[in-house]
């Protein structure tokens, strides 16, 4: 048996609920266990290799789901990342969950409730409420912000919002989302919101001859420039050849996940949880 696909907009099975709560799963490929795991390896990492030096840690997931996800292929149900996060030994200070989708909170809720007192939960777009969320982090501490969207719904400007703290950054880059997209506006005259919105001056390569017959090329000069913007905001990040690629079973990439830090130390914590992940399941991809 397997999910087929039956899921709403935003992911979210419509056909199976957890067999362990009877509560909401987002529907997932094989993939997506596998980015998990880098969440909680780095996760873990971070929050016992920090636990001395910052007496205050902020957990902060901005596309948190229900919390349980299920492989549409093998009915596989797995721990998403806010309850690998809420689950780990060395606790951080407080968590934040955002997520649009209204069943999604509703369940993390029941799903966390034991750990309620240090958990902040948003039903709304998370690009709404960063501010919210940065005024209630102390100056003097350290956060870790997991950005997983399924497609362009973070939008560039809440780096900036971000980056007024120490937070280190796990996102998940969609390329294959940013190409649909980018085709469809080469081809047509459509909405380039959602585009402005996640990557100011993407139009910039297309309309000049830093575009060329190469897709590949073409897309590392985004991803080249994405991620230097974010890095102008005071950040380090990973070798750009080291990001690592998740594709599906049609061998498309789906998207990279690339590590962002203030501070030196951060970057090596997602080295060695890499290192730790290939170890295990060797089938990392480079760009």
């Amino acid at each position: 048996m397997k999910c087929e696909n039956k899921c709403d907009n935003e992911g979210i099975c419509t056909h199976y609920l957890s067999i362990n709560d009877g509560l909401s799963l987002r529907c997932s490929g094989e993939w997506a266990k596998r980015k998990v795991e880098h969440f909680k390896y780095y996760t873990e990492m971070f929050a016992t290799g920090m636990k001395y030096k910052w007496s205050n840690r902020y957990y902060i997931d901005l596309f948190s789901g229900p919390g349980k996800c299920i492989v549409r292929e093998t009915l596989e149900e797995f721990d998403g990342s806010p309850l690998n996060a809420i689950n780990i030994n060395d606790k951080f200070t407080h968590y934040y969950f955002a997520d649009f989708n209204s069943m999604c909170i509703e369940d993390l809720k029941k799903r966390t409730t034991k750990f309620s007192s240090i958990i902040s939960y948003y039903n709304e777009d998370c690009n709404n409420i960063i501010k919210e969320i940065i005024k209630d982090i102390p100056v003097n501490s350290l956060s870790l912000a997991i950005i997983d969207p399924s497609s362009l719904q973070f939008n560039f400007p809440s780096y900036e919002i971000l980056s007024q703290r120490k937070i280190d950054l796990i996102i998940n880059y969609p390329i294959a989302s940013l190409e649909r997209a980018i085709a469809s506006g080469i081809k047509t005259d459509f909405n380039t919101n959602a585009l402005n919105k996640f990557h100011p001056g993407w139009d910039k390569f297309f309309k000049s001859n830093l575009w060329g017959d190469s897709k590949k090329m073409n897309f590392f000069k985004l991803k080249n420039d994405y991620i230097n913007k974010i890095k102008k905001l005071g950040y380090y990040s990973s070798e750009l050849s080291d990001s690592v690629a998740f594709k599906n079973v049609k061998n498309t990439t789906l998207y990279y996940l690339i590590a962002f830090s203030k501070d030196k130390k951060g970057i090596e914590f997602w080295e060695k949880a890499k290192k730790s992940i290939k170890k295990k399941s060797p089938q990392q991809s480079l760009l």
